[in-house]
C-alpha cells in the first residue's frame, strides 16, 4: 500500500513490515507499526537531517535574528547532543546544513518522532539499499540481499493533482502538476493565473514568487499609479 492509504498498525504485531522511504510519513509510519509490535524495516537510500519537535523550534525562533548558516551550526550541535552520531545507525547527514535545505531545496529535515531511538534499540531495521524486486512475499535488494515481508508500506512522496482540476491550457503547468516554465519566467500564465512554490526551490523560491505575483496584480490594480512612478 501507499502511504496515502495507512491508517494504523491495528493487526501488524508479530507481521514483517518494510517500509519504503525515510521522509517524515515514512518514519512516523515505521514508528507507528514498530510500536504496535510489528517486525518493522525501514529503507533508507538517501541522506537526510532528523531533529527534534523542540530543536527545530529553536531554529525557527531564530531565523529572524541570524544568518541561515549559524542557525545549520546550532541545530547540528543541538542534534549532536541529542541523537549522537546518527551515520551509525545507517542515517546519514547531507552536506547542505538542515535549514539551508528547507530554504533552498524541495527537501526538509525528518522530526523525529521517537523513531531513531527504535532504531538505536533494534527494533525497527535499517536497509540502505533499493528494492529491486518484489517476489511474492519475498524483497529482494540492490545489494543482493532477500527478505521476506508480510506488508510492505510505500511512502517514496506525493505527486501534484493540481492537473486533475486546472482545465487551463495556457502552459503554466506541466504533465507533471509542476510549472512548465523554467525559472525565472514560471510563475506567470494567462488570464490572471499565477501559480507560487511549484519550481522546486524551497521557502526561499515560493517567497520570491509571492513577491513578483503581488507585484503584478498591484500594476493590474493601479495602473495610473504604475504610470505615474514611471515619470
Amino acid at each position: 500500500m501507499h502511504a496515502v492509504e495507512y491508517r494504523s498498525a491495528e493487526g501488524m504485531r508479530g507481521k514483517a513490515v518494510l517500509v519504503v522511504g525515510s521522509g517524515n510519513s515514512g518514519m512516523e509510519i515505521a514508528y507507528d507499526l514498530a510500536a504496535a509490535g510489528a517486525v518493522t524495516s525501514i529503507v533508507v537510500r538517501g541522506e537526510l537531517h532528523l531533529v527534534t519537535k523542540e530543536i527545530w523550534n529553536v531554529a525557527m525562533t531564530l531565523y529572524p535574528y541570524l544568518p541561515v548558516w549559524v542557525i545549520d551550526k546550532l541545530v547540528l550541535l543541538m542534534c549532536a547532543v541529542v541523537f549522537g552520531d546518527t551515520s551509525r545507525h545507517g542515517l546519514r547527514r547531507p552536506a547542505i546544513g538542515p535549514f539551508t535545505m528547507k530554504l533552498t531545496t524541495p527537501g526538509y529535515p525528518v522530526v523525529d518522532v521517537g523513531t531513531y531511538a527504535k532504531i538505536r534499540s533494534g527494533e525497527i531495521r535499517v536497509l540502505p539499499a533499493a528494492v529491486k524486486s518484489v517476489r511474492g512475499n519475498v524483497v529482494e535488494f540492490g545489494d543482493g540481499s532477500r527478505h521476506p515481508f508480510d506488508a510492505i508500506v510505500f511512502a517514496t512522496g506525493y505527486r501534484s493533482t493540481v492537473r486533475r482540476w486546472l482545465k487551463s491550457e495556457d502552459g503554466l503547468v506541466g504533465d507533471d502538476g509542476m510549472a512548465a516554465r523554467s525559472y525565472p519566467e514560471h510563475w506567470k500564465g494567462d488570464h490572471g493565473l499565477y501559480c507560487a512554490g511549484m519550481v522546486r526551490r524551497g521557502i526561499y523560491g515560493s517567497c520570491e514568487d509571492a513577491e513578483l505575483i503581488a507585484a503584478d496584480i498591484s500594476k493590474l490594480l493601479h495602473p495610473k499609479q504604475e504610470q505615474g512612478n514611471g515619470v
